[in-house]
């Protein structure tokens, strides 16, 4: 009821509107910097969520190992020749590198087999 009361002088408008401005940033006191030296700080940067790596579709790394990796397994295997393959990302470069050193192990034709970036 006092708020009430404050609210509907003259004066208590005044301290009503002087502090909802600072809020809404209408009027700054002199002294003080505003609200965004707030996003500068690091202190809140922790609890914001991580940039997340895109993970390859699985169906073009299907397609990718059918068109690509798979004649390239072959010209290696007849060549004995070392094959260069272009991925189009980082990511599926990853998959494919970390495939066929698992696929080394059996067959040593895999090691001729060269993912790169383009």
């Amino acid at each position: 009821m006092m708020a009430k009361n404050l609210t509907n002088s003259p004066a208590g408008q005044n301290v009503f509107e002087a502090t909802l401005a600072r809020f809404v940033g209408k009027r700054r006191s002199r002294g003080r910097p505003g609200l965004k030296g707030l996003r500068k700080m690091p202190l809140l940067h922790r609890f914001a969520p991580p940039k997340l790596i895109r993970s390859p579709d699985p169906v073009s790394l299907a397609v990718f190992a059918i068109d690509r990796v798979g004649p390239a397994a072959v010209r290696a295997c007849a060549s004995g020749v070392e094959v260069c393959i272009a991925a189009p990302d980082e990511a599926t470069a990853a998959v494919f590198r970390a495939a066929l050193a698992e696929t080394a192990r059996r067959r040593g034709t895999d090691r001729l087999i060269r993912i790169v970036v383009d």
